[in-house]
């Protein structure tokens, strides 16, 4: 199991049975017009992911009464064209086969797949007011969700600052992260 895989099993261990964690990576920033500031990926992402690429997610669904926990991470897919201009890109099948995630889709299907992923989950769990983008895009599925409540699917009821969790996870230094310390 590597590092990433074994920080992932760690958090979900940390979770509440059945409940779903969001961990975006940083978005990119446009210095001028069509050139960007050289990118740098969220912390919490990487330690979790080890993926270094933007637009991507990381969604954790804790072991729970529908089954065992699991990993999935949305990415940008395949581009020869844009990969000439903005770099190389893995795509949901090289993501889920280079990192080790149980399963990985293109992220213009996050939001679809997000509306399945909450359907009966008792809580979900990201960082909380760390961009008003992300905070309203969980408010968008956490309603997408609850308007199949007639349906009896149920809404999470309990939000948790996942960024709680992981600073206390990064308090102390695997082995992984000692050698990057050294050879830093």
């Amino acid at each position: 199991m590597s590092a990433h895989a074994a920080r992932r099993a760690a958090l979900m261990a940390r979770m509440q049975a059945g409940g779903v964690a969001v961990i975006p990576t940083a978005p990119e920033v446009t210095r001028n017009s069509d050139c960007d500031y050289p990118y740098r990926h969220d912390s919490y992402f990487y330690y979790l992911s080890g993926f270094g690429e933007p637009d991507s997610v990381l969604v954790l669904l804790a072991p729970g009464p529908f089954g065992p926990g699991r990993s999935i991470l949305f990415c940008r897919e395949k581009n020869s064209e844009r990969e000439i201009w903005d770099g190389f890109r893995h795509g949901p099948q090289g993501a889920r086969e280079r990192f080790g995630v149980d399963a990985a889709f293109p992220i213009d299907e996050l939001d679809e797949e997000m509306a399945k992923l909450l359907a009966d989950a008792p809580a979900i769990y990201y960082a909380v007011g760390s961009s008003n983008a992300l905070d309203a895009q969980v408010k968008l599925w956490l309603h997408s969700v609850r308007r199949q409540a007639r349906a009896g699917v149920t809404a999470p009821t309990v939000l948790h600052d996942v960024n709680a969790l992981l600073d206390e996870m990064r308090l102390f230094k695997d082995d992984a992260e000692q050698a990057t310390m050294a050879r830093a």
